[in-house]
């Protein structure tokens, strides 16, 4: 049975810990995510004062309302000019990472646990976190309130790489499922899909921006236009998941938001010339209301519900460990050689955290064979990846900020003149030295 008091006041206490953790944020350095997820781990599987059970009846709901939201979130926070000069880029780095981290996963478990992973089943794993999650990576660049203002452009190529990457974890997972339920699954096939759910979410997304925008525009003068918004967004999401076969939902979520906030330049770019009456101030202001209260309740809603294993604690960090030495080493290469600035990459190879999207991957394999004729141990994949998630997330929120900001740091230059100036002064002084014992010569 549901205990509404309960609840309530833990609603309560997660928004009044959210809240202060970010004021004290510049004496502590951790960001508020962290606060509330150790806090629902102690309220859960620590001190037991919530039934896991309860909140794992709503999970679908809340990683769909949390998805949804998030995707918008990064959508309303861009210009559009911005997304068009970096999608390549970020895809170029999503897919770069998806495949190391996959085939560096697949052989490091094929290693350490033969008897439960052979190469197929550790490419799974490796695909299901093998990309950064737009709800934490959102939630991280929030969290760090004034600070994440720093990280600039960096922020939003972090943010756009996170929207493209659940496309192709999405594909990526059902594809190596497929290959191992022997329905002829392949690259190739992979390749397709992708680009399916590209093209299905892109057109979905910028068509439905154009829509809502011309009707926000004729019912400017109309109260509660955002919540209408809102109202208007999960059916976005839920039928750009249908059409474009899973992952496309968050693309087309993000483009309806970044649309709607650019409308006047996209239909200037489109040669509508619609004038744009949106009161995007007001629609940023609700939304970061509405995201702060989301995110507080659903990192607390994870810590309730994690559920640890002992024994696949060690392989959990190990795993940890090699994604960031991994996500480190192919950010770098990538932002090299695509000519990224220094100050981005830095930001870049440090920022890679896990969240609720690999969580809800692990899921895939029950999905697909519910009977465990193929995958004997459906709970195993979730057993190794939820301490990774949490590992993660704690690696990005505290280490990754201070790595971050003393690699993008430039270094000093040296004052040539001070050390022209220094060795002059050392030359003077070697003179003055040599005409002493001249002089001292010359008396004795």
């Amino acid at each position: 049975m549901i205990n509404a008091e309960g609840l309530l006041l833990l609603i309560s206490a997660t928004l009044f810990l959210s809240y202060i953790s970010g004021i004290i944020y510049s004496r502590t350095k951790i960001p508020d995510l962290v606060w509330v997820l150790l806090f629902g781990i102690l309220l859960g599987p620590i001190l037991g004062v919530f039934d896991a059970e309860l909140f794992l009846n709503v999970f679908d709901l809340m990683i769909l309302v949390t998805v949804a939201l998030f995707a918008f979130n990064t959508g309303i926070s861009f210009n559009i000019q911005h997304i068009l000069g970096n999608t390549t880029r970020a895809f170029n780095m999503a897919l770069g990472t998806f495949l190391v981290i996959t085939a560096s996963v697949g052989f490091t478990l094929n290693f350490l646990l033969p008897e439960s992973f052979n190469l197929v089943t550790g490419f799974l794993l490796g695909a299901m976190i093998s990309g950064i999650d737009g709800i934490s990576i959102s939630s991280l660049l929030g969290s760090l309130g004034r600070e994440s203002k720093g990280f600039g452009e960096s922020g939003l190529f972090l943010q756009l790489e996170s929207t493209l990457a659940d496309p192709i974890k999405v594909v990526g997972v059902s594809t190596i499922i497929k290959m191992i339920l022997l329905t002829g699954a392949g690259p190739r096939t992979a390749a397709r899909d992708i680009l399916f759910t590209l093209i299905v979410s892109t057109l979905i997304g910028v068509g439905t921006g154009l829509f809502w925008g011309e009707i926000i525009t004729r019912l400017r003068d109309r109260p509660l236009n955002y919540m209408m918004t809102i109202a208007a967004l999960f059916p976005i999401y839920v039928i750009s998941e249908a059409l474009s076969d899973g992952g496309g939902g968050p693309i087309s979520v993000f483009l309806f938001g970044a649309v709607l906030m650019n409308y006047g330049y996209v239909t200037k770019s489109l040669r509508m010339n619609r004038r744009s009456r949106i009161d995007r101030r007001q629609i940023k202001e609700y939304h970061d209301e509405i995201t702060f209260l989301i995110k507080s309740m659903f990192f607390v809603y994870m810590g309730l519900v994690m559920e640890f294993e002992i024994r696949y604690l060690a392989i959990s960090f190990i795993l940890t460990a090699l994604l960031i030495v991994i996500r480190y080493l192919v950010a770098t290469i990538i932002g090299y050689t695509q000519g990224i600035s220094k100050e981005q990459i830095a930001y870049t190879r440090i920022f890679f955290i896990l969240g609720p999207s690999s969580l809800v991957l692990t899921q895939y394999v029950a999905e697909y064979d519910p009977n465990g004729l193929i995958f004997p141990d459906t709970q195993l994949y979730g057993s190794i990846v939820l301490p990774i998630v949490l590992f993660s997330i704690i690696f990005a929120s505290i280490i990754g900020p201070m790595v971050a900001r003393k690699q993008s740091t430039p270094k000093p230059e040296p004052d040539v003149n001070k050390e022209e100036s220094t060795e002059t002064q050392e030359l003077s002084e070697k003179e003055s030295e040599k005409k002493k014992n001249g002089k001292k010569k010359k008396e004795a």
